[in-house]
């Protein structure tokens, strides 16, 4: 693993070393960074998926109700 260093507020370090034995604080980081990456991978993926749905042109209206006509009388 790599190592991450943060700078915090004295008053939050003093928070932490108070709380340190309910929380293990380097998993918990590591859980918050990882959420967060994965949150902004969902949302760049979106974004590219929209992007790629914006140059599709629009179908002609009356398309789905034909494919669905199509596909029923089929069977």
């Amino acid at each position: 693993m790599a190592v991450v260093s943060v700078k915090v507020p004295k008053w939050v370090k003093e928070k932490m070393n108070a709380y340190g034995e309910a929380v293990e604080w380097p998993e918990e980081i590591r859980r918050l960074i990882i959420t967060k990456i994965e949150e902004l991978e969902r949302i760049r993926a979106v974004e590219k998926a929209i992007k790629i749905l914006e140059q599709i042109p629009p179908t002609p209206k009356g398309t789905a109700k034909d494919l669905v006509r199509e596909d029923r009388d089929r069977h």
